[in-house]
């Protein structure tokens, strides 16, 4: 059952408490208890349901009986109903445990269903002759109602229970996935920084020999030419280290790349970390969530104005996270109110949530607002 979800549980659990229910044996028939199938029998068998429901339940009021016809009618309908609710629920529950298929939400029509047959069979036994019923059949009734009203309070909680279950892991599935292009990236940067190397190492006697060429003739344009493309390619796949943390440095290489091609300006401090207190799935999230959010603000800004600024430092056991984007005047807000323009937007609350929730997860604090031209966030996180 590990697999199983809270809905299937449930629908499971209560499948098997309705079928004990509808065989627990309750009415007195012939000095002997019998459960309402039983009764449905005997009725159909004596072909009289009327004497049936007179000696089953009024049997010390036989001046009663000339006026039980309508309610003896109504409740064997209702036990009719039952035992079919019962055999269908019985089918659910052998598809539920074998193939894990949910059942159908039904249960809201059978609980009104029931509750107004038993309403009206409450009406009709109240009126005129002081009472048609006794005491264990308005229990069992009322038990009924009961369990059917339950089974749906729980059917809502654990379906609600298993759509958060869903979307959690969806972005647990998001971050792996994440994890893996980045490293996959780091990987491709490094393998293109080595080769690069290589070719440097490899063509050196040659760029020696043109820059000897270049001095020679004192073409100063031509040298300085040259040497700003040689720095280009040199530097073109360059590896920053900016905290010592591999998947962080691995983040910021890339957001500041992807910052670079929307021709934002990002500017970082940091300190080298010797220790982070984030796994990698968390640094992912954290830092991937609020550098995405900054950059998806600085497309809203035209080219000129965009810029971003990331301040790290740790100092004993605090960690101090700023960062500061361009954006757009929306008035001061908090982390409460912030909405993204992103269309997923559904997917962008989650990442906001998973943000809050790393930071609650370390006992730290969570800050954000937006002012005149500018948006900044701040964590603080102690350990």
């Amino acid at each position: 059952m590990n697999g199983w979800t809270k809905k299937r549980k449930v629908d499971t659990f209560m499948g098997i408490l309705l079928q004990v229910y509808c065989f627990f044996p309750w009415m007195h028939i012939n000095r002997k208890w019998n459960t309402i199938h039983m009764y449905v029998i005997k009725t159909f068998q004596e072909n009289d349901y009327i004497k049936m429901y007179n000696h089953t339940f009024l049997k010390q009021h036989m001046w009663k009986w000339k006026h039980s016809q309508v309610v003896a009618f109504i409740f064997l309908l209702m036990l009719i109903f039952l035992i079919l609710l019962q055999s269908i629920e019985l089918y659910e529950l052998y598809q539920c445990i074998k193939n894990g298929n949910q059942s159908t939400n039904y249960h809201v029509f059978v609980w009104i269903t029931y509750l107004a047959a038993f309403y009206i069979f409450m009406a009709i036994a109240s009126t005129g002759f002081v009472e048609f019923y006794s005491m264990p059949m308005f229990c069992y009734m009322m038990l009924f109602l009961a369990v059917i009203g339950i089974w749906i309070f729980l059917d809502i909680q654990a379906e609600a229970w298993d759509v958060e279950t869903e979307q959690h892991r969806a972005e647990l599935e998001e971050q792996d996935k994440k994890m893996l292009q980045m490293k996959v990236k780091a990987m491709e940067e490094q393998y293109r920084e080595m080769l690069k190397s290589r070719k440097i190492v490899h063509d050196m006697k040659n760029h020696l020999l043109a820059l000897k060429k270049y001095t020679q003739e004192q073409d100063w344009k031509g040298l300085e030419e040259y040497l700003n493309e040689l720095s280009r390619d040199m530097l073109d796949y360059n590896y920053q280290i900016w905290t010592g943390n591999h998947m962080l440095d691995m983040i910021l290489n890339q957001k500041e790349k992807e910052a670079e091609k929307q021709k934002t300006q990002m500017q970082i401090s940091t300190e080298v970390f010797t220790t982070l207190p984030f796994s990698d799935r968390e640094i992912i999230s954290l830092f991937g969530n609020l550098l995405d959010n900054a950059l998806e603000a600085c497309e809203q800004i035209k080219e000129g104005e965009r810029w971003i600024h990331i301040k790290m430092k740790k100092k004993n056991q605090l960690l101090y996270i700023e960062i500061v984007n361009a954006a757009k005047n929306t008035g001061i807000q908090t982390d409460e109110n912030f909405v993204s323009k992103k269309k997923d937007g559904v997917l962008h609350g989650y990442g906001m949530k998973n943000i809050r929730d790393i930071v609650e997860q370390y006992n730290g604090m969570f800050q954000c607002k937006s002012q005149e031209d500018r948006f900044e966030v701040v964590i603080t996180i102690y350990g």
